[in-house]
């Protein structure tokens, strides 16, 4: 929290002091900064008065053999003054180390101040005129040890002072001490304490003007660290030795959805770390509440976090500890990766596309190849089936023909189809209705089906709309993933195929299921990359969904496959439906 005072100081330059406090009593104007700045003093003072109170304890001692030497008939009386003095003062001493000294610290070192210059009052007393000057010396010791030593403030100091003075002269006057040697020992002391209390006042000065300027730079660093924060994009949240929020940070509010004080007090696990990872978190926690191992302080991690709404997303975590007036504070620096990864993401997607591409237009090139190179032997075949039809005339052989002659129209089709792929022309797209397409697979490959004993399961929905479509391209498509999962159900001992029909929308869908072996996850995402295959070696080129996946793409729809439960594949194909 900003201090208002402070805030309202913060641009005074050193000649503006006045403005900060009285230039008489060096008082702050405002109350809570006097305050603060007794309570400061308090804090650092107690050493400086214990300093001060043993070098008086040991003056007074060796002093003790001026008696003897100056005035050896009233040495008894001088040593039990200097033994009361010295017993007043370690009593002093003790009384620093006390809970209330705090709180007291000024009248004690009034007292201290008292009781010192009290004993050399008692001395003066006590002793004869002719031997005042050499006690009156301790008067001088007395308000220097006052002004600079002993730690009174300077306005305690200048009455401390003033009332020293008055009672020297008051005992001066008391002695009838010759006038000539008050004037001259006023002198002295007069001095002694206006140097003195210029200097006091001077010190003080320096040191509240200090304190201000300490509060200034506090303040304004406290200000500058909070605005650096409110300025990051990564959040930023301090946690105690509990785990208990301390601070949290705007961007912390917007990246977990919790606001600041909603945040504060709540333990950092339950708050966001997620469900699966909390118990790791608590554990290492506890380990370094306990053992103060940072095996984690200071590096980068990657991990996962959890909203308010309980969604989460990966973010990258730093650790520093903070050690603050006895406390050790961890503050964590978190970044949100979801814009990073989806960027990554659309790399890897961007860069699967591309070889896809290319080994399309490797493709094409060889499909063009081959094409070529089919259309005369298709074109022999087609001719001598024609040739067979025109010259016999038993009705079996006839009947052969036009099945031989059927197959090599439509494998002069497929090659059509493949030099179309080669050379990027779009489909010849026409009504088509889709269930009599799959009914015209079905009477090509019903007789392999049959064979295999596999069992077909027709779901074709009725009264279905066209759909908007190269008929002998759909019907390749069709034909090639029946024919997928006809060699995929060789081996298993259930062998169902089901093929479904449904209007999805604005799209027709086509399903494809049978119950093989089903495709392995690991390899799912590369199964309509060309020349990518999972049949054995020589039993496949890895080109058939490849050219299926171009295919329906061509057509505005998609082809993909499909999760359901039980083994196998099931692959759906989508297709636009006709415009009317």
């Amino acid at each position: 929290m900003s201090d208002p005072v402070i805030d309202n100081y913060h641009t005074f330059s050193f000649s503006q002091r006045y403005r900060i406090f009285n230039p008489l009593t060096l008082v702050f104007r405002d109350s809570s900064l006097e305050q603060e700045y007794q309570a400061n003093v308090a804090v650092n003072i107690a050493r400086q008065v214990r300093i001060a109170l043993a070098l008086a304890f040991v003056l007074y001692l060796n002093f003790a053999f001026l008696d003897y030497l100056l005035v050896p008939e009233k040495m008894w009386e001088l040593w039990g003054v200097r033994a009361v003095t010295c017993s007043l003062i370690a009593l002093l001493f003790i009384g620093t180390f006390q809970a209330f000294f705090q709180r007291v610290h000024q009248q004690l070192v009034f007292a201290s101040s008292m009781v010192a210059a009290g004993g050399i009052f008692a001395m003066l007393l006590i002793t004869h005129n002719q031997y005042n000057h050499y006690y009156y010396a301790g008067i001088n010791l007395c308000i220097t040890w006052t002004l600079f030593i002993v730690g009174l403030r300077f306005i305690n100091a200048l009455r401390t002072v003033v009332l020293i003075v008055v009672l020297y002269n008051c005992i001066a006057f008391f002695k009838a001490l010759p006038f000539a040697d008050i004037i001259s020992n006023n002198f002295f002391l007069l001095s002694n304490a206006i140097i003195g209390i210029f200097a006091g006042y001077t010190i003080e000065q320096h040191s509240r003007w200090q304190f201000f300027q300490s509060l200034v730079i506090k303040n304004n660093s406290s200000k500058l660290h909070r605005a650096m924060i409110a300025a990051s994009l990564d959040a930023v949240i301090t946690i105690d030795e509990s785990g208990a929020v301390i601070e949290f940070s705007e961007a912390a509010e917007h990246m977990f959805g919790y606001a600041r004080d909603e945040a504060l007090g709540q333990s950092i696990g339950e708050l966001i770390v997620p469900e699966a990872m909390r118990a790791q978190h608590e554990q290492g926690f506890r380990r370094y509440s306990e053992k103060g191992e940072p095996r984690v302080l200071g590096q980068r991690l990657e991990l996962q976090a959890k909203r308010k709404d309980n969604s989460e997303f990966p973010v990258e975590l730093t650790l520093r500890q903070v050690d603050l007036i006895g406390r050790r504070l961890v503050t964590a620096y978190i970044r949100d990766l979801t814009a990073q990864r989806n960027a990554e993401h659309e790399i890897i997607r961007q860069r699967e596309v591309l070889q896809r591409n290319e080994k399309l237009a490797a493709m094409g090139t060889l499909l063009a190849g081959i094409s070529h190179e089919l259309n005369n032997p298709l074109a022999i075949v087609v001719g001598q089936a024609q040739l067979l039809q025109e010259t016999e005339q038993e009705p079996r052989i006839l009947k052969r023909a036009d099945k031989i002659r059927n197959a090599a129209e439509r494998c002069a089709t497929i090659v059509t189809t493949f030099l179309s792929m080669a050379r990027n022309q779009p489909p010849q797209c026409a009504p088509v209705n889709i269930n009599q397409l799959i009914q015209h697979v079905l009477e090509l490959l019903e007789p392999g089906l049959r064979n295999q004993h596999i069992e077909l399961q027709l779901q074709l929905a009725t009264h279905l709309p066209d759909v908007a479509a190269d008929a002998d391209q759909v019907h390749q498509v069709i034909s090639n993933l029946i024919i997928n999962a006809q060699q995929a159900m060789q081996d298993s001992p259930q062998k169902i195929l089901r093929i479904e029909s449904a209007l999805a929308e604005t799209h027709m869908a086509i399903r494809i299921t049978d119950s093989g072996p089903g495709i392995a996850p690991e390899v799912q995402h590369r199964i309509f990359e060309p020349f990518f295959t999972t049949k054995a070696p020589g039993k496949g080129t890895g080109l058939g969904l490849a050219v299926c996946s171009g295919i329906i793409e061509a057509h505005g729809g998609n082809l993909e496959l499909e999760q359901h439960p039980g083994s196998g594949a099931c692959f759906c194909i989508r297709l636009p439906l006709a415009l009317k």
